[in-house]
C-alpha cells in the first residue's frame, strides 16, 4: 500500500511527488505519455523556446529543430530525476479507477491512502463542419510538424495563438487569427488590447473578430475556411480555442468525486468530495498555468502532511506573462475591476520615458501599478522585454502584504526598472501623506 498514489507526471504531480518523497513517504507516480506533461512537451517549453528561435534563425524547420532540442534537454532529465528518490516507484499507463482508494494501471491494482489527480487538459476541438477531413494543428503536434508551409490560420486568438503569430511571422509564414467573440484580450487592460492591436497591425498579421460560424472546405492542397467575416485559404489550420479536463478515461463514477465537463469540483484545500482525493493543475482550476498547477502541489503536500491544520488556495495574486513580440505580464485586478470594488483606489504609471528604456533601447515599455486606499497593492499589469520578472517582483510584494509605499526602506541598483518602481513609490508616500489630511 502506497502513502500517496499521483495520476499525472506534469508540473503539479511532479511537486507533489518529490515533495511527499522528501518527507519520506512512500509514493507511486502514474503517467500515460511523457514525464513533464504538456508544458514540457507541447506547451511552456517549445513555445518559448519557438518564440526565441525565430530571432535567431529565418527558416521555420530550423527553429523547430531548435525547439525539439530545448523539449528532450528539459523532458529527458524528468525520469533520472524521479530515479534520485528510492521511495517513488514510478508506472507508465492509464489509470482508471476502482473505489477511492484503488486504481488499475496496465492490469494491476494499487492502493494508496491518498491520491491526487494530475492529469491536465487537452486541446478543445470546435464543432466545425469539415474539420475533421483535415490534419489540423494544435499545441500537442504543433512544434512537431516537419512539412514547410507558407500559410496557417489559427483558429482563437488567445494566448497560445499570439505567442506563435509573430515568431511565424519573422519565419515567413502569413499568418491570419479568427476569433468568434468581438473582444480581443478580454482579461487584459485596454493599453495592453490597444498594444497588441497595434503590434498586429504593423506586423501584418490579420486579425478577424466576430467569426461566429465556420465551416472547412479543401481544396487541392489548401483549406479554406468560410466564415461570417469573410474567406480564408490557407495551407495548414491551427486551433487554439480552450481546453479541456483530461479526465474521461478515469472511471470517476467509482468514486464519491464530483466532476462535470469542466473538471473536478474541489474545495478550497484542493480536496475532491471524497476527502482522501485531491485535485490539482487544469483539472481543477480556471488558471490554467503550470506554475498554478506547481502552487496547488505545495498546497496539496501541506494538506495531506498536516491534515488538522490545513491550508487553503489563494487566488488573488496569481501571476501570468504573454510572451509575445513583446512581453505582457499581469497580476491581480487590472484598474476597471478595482475600482468596483474599493471605494478609493490609486494608480501608479511608468511609461518608456526612463533611462532604463532608454540606455536598453527598448521598443515599447509600459507599467501600471492599482492600490487600494490603504496602499496595498491590489493589481499590477506590464508591457516590455523583461514584463515577467517586474511583475515577479511586484507579485512577492502582494503576496507577502507590504505595502506599496513600503519599497522605500529598500535601495534599489540604478538604473534597473525596480530603481523606477521605488520612484513610484515615493508617489505613493506622498498620497498616503496626504490622507491624513482634513
Amino acid at each position: 500500500m502506497y502513502h500517496t498514489i499521483i495520476i499525472g507526471g506534469g508540473a503539479g504531480g511532479l511537486t507533489v511527488s518529490i515533495g511527499l518523497a522528501s518527507a519520506g513517504k512512500k509514493i507511486l507516480l502514474i503517467e500515460k505519455d511523457h514525464l513533464g506533461g504538456e508544458c514540457t512537451w507541447g506547451g511552456c517549453i517549445p513555445s518559448k523556446s519557438f518564440i526565441s528561435a525565430s530571432k535567431i534563425t529565418s527558416t521555420l524547420n530550423d527553429a523547430l529543430d531548435m525547439v525539439t532540442k530545448n523539449i528532450h534537454a528539459v523532458g529527458d532529465n524528468e525520469l533520472p530525476h524521479i530515479s534520485n528518490f528510492k521511495n517513488i516507484d514510478f508506472v507508465k499507463g492509464k489509470a482508471t479507477f476502482i473505489d477511492k482508494n484503488t486504481v488499475s494501471v496496465n492490469g494491476n491494482l494499487y492502493i494508496g491512502k491518498y491520491i491526487v489527480i494530475a492529469t491536465g487538459s487537452s486541446p478543445f476541438i470546435p464543432n466545425i463542419k469539415g474539420l475533421e477531413k483535415v490534419d489540423y494543428l494544435a499545441n500537442h503536434n504543433f512544434f512537431y510538424e516537419k512539412e514547410n508551409y507558407k500559410k496557417i490560420t489559427l483558429i482563437g486568438a488567445g494566448v497560445i495563438s499570439l505567442e506563435l503569430a509573430f515568431p511565424l511571422k519573422k519565419l515567413g509564414v502569413d499568418v491570419t487569427i479568427l476569433e468568434r467573440s468581438n473582444i480581443f484580450l478580454p482579461m487584459m487592460e485596454d493599453e495592453v488590447r490597444d498594444f497588441y492591436l497595434k503590434k498586429l497591425k504593423d506586423a501584418g498579421i490579420n486579425l478577424v473578430l466576430n467569426c461566429v460560424s465556420m465551416e472547412i472546405e479543401t481544396i487541392d492542397n489548401n483549406i479554406l475556411i468560410k466564415t461570417n467575416n469573410g474567406e480564408f485559404l490557407s495551407e495548414k489550420i491551427f486551433i487554439s480555442a480552450g481546453r479541456v479536463p483530461n479526465i474521461q478515461d478515469l472511471n470517476l463514477e467509482n468514486t464519491d468525486i464530483k466532476y462535470d465537463s469542466k473538471g473536478i469540483d474541489v474545495d478550497e484545500f484542493m480536496r475532491t468530495t471524497s476527502k482522501n482525493i485531491f485535485a490539482i493543475g487544469d483539472i481543477a482550476s480556471s488558471f490554467k498555468f503550470s506554475h498554478v498547477a506547481g502552487y496547488q502541489g505545495e498546497i496539496v503536500i501541506r494538506n495531506i502532511l498536516f491534515p488538522y491544520f490545513m491550508k487553503k488556495v489563494d487566488y488573488s495574486h496569481i501571476p501570468w506573462t504573454l510572451f509575445g513580440d513583446i512581453e505582457v505580464s499581469k497580476v491581480g485586478l487590472d484598474e476597471e475591476s478595482a475600482n468596483k470594488k474599493y471605494k478609493k483606489i490609486y494608480t501608479y504609471t511608468l511609461d518608456l520615458n526612463n533611462e532604463r528604456s532608454l540606455i536598453t533601447f527598448e521598443k515599447a515599455f509600459f507599467l501600471k501599478i492599482v492600490c487600494d486606499d490603504k496602499f496595498n497593492i491590489v493589481g499590477a499589469t506590464c508591457i516590455g522585454e523583461r514584463a515577467g520578472e517586474i511583475i515577479g517582483f511586484l507579485q512577492l510584494m502582494i503576496g507577502n502584504k507590504i505595502k506599496f509605499y513600503k519599497i522605500l526602506k529598500s535601495i534599489q541598483a540604478y538604473p534597473t526598472y525596480t530603481y523606477y518602481i521605488r520612484n513610484l513609490a515615493k508617489k505613493a508616500y506622498i498620497d498616503y501623506l496626504k490622507s491624513f489630511l482634513p
